[in-house]
């Protein structure tokens, strides 16, 4: 489970805890979590118009938790 912060472009930011974000080929966020038998479901799509950042909460360089910015081009999947 990780914690992710989308910035909205209507200037609002909105924190989800999900298993996984990704970005789609079209540029949409997905966010979907597990269940305990390992099926997928998704819990919220923004398109990409909507968002203008998206952000994992992890430990940086420092050993830190911070938000990490993710990709804001290309496909990726974070966990």
């Amino acid at each position: 489970m990780a914690v992710f912060m989308l910035q909205l472009a209507d200037g609002q930011d909105k924190v989800i805890e999900a298993d996984v974000a990704g970005r789609t080929l079209a540029g949409d966020i997905v966010l979907e979590r597990a269940d305990l038998h390992g099926n997928w479901t998704t819990l919220e799509t923004y398109r990409a118009a909507d968002v203008v950042a998206v952000y994992r909460r992890g430990p940086a360089e420092s050993g830190i938790y911070t938000w990490i910015p993710q990709s804001t081009t290309g496909t990726w999947w974070c966990y």
